[in-house]
């Protein structure tokens, strides 16, 4: 099973598909995704839907995957330093 992250294009459908009152079933059956895609998505913006919403949140959640990095300034600062010693002639 492969996953396929929603597009604006596929919110923005989603956003007018529900506007006029379509069920979330009839939105992912239209679009071809699962519904539950459709009832998470729906879910994601607090208050009414909007793809442009849904769209920034989806961005700045992606930014912010991964494990955090725990090389600081200091740290960097003392491997460059012991790099230099190493190789200098």
């Amino acid at each position: 099973m492969s996953y396929i992250h929603l597009t604006i294009e596929k919110r923005s459908q989603i956003e007018v598909l529900r506007k006029e009152g379509y069920s979330v079933r009839r939105i992912a059956s239209l679009i071809g995704v699962h519904h539950s895609t459709v009832a998470r998505e729906l879910n994601r913006v607090e208050g009414e839907y909007s793809a442009i919403k849904a769209q920034q949140l989806a961005i700045s959640k992606s930014a912010n995957k991964g494990r955090p990095t725990k090389l600081t300034p200091q740290l960097a600062a003392l491997i460059e330093s012991r790099l230099q010693q190493t190789w200098s002639p």
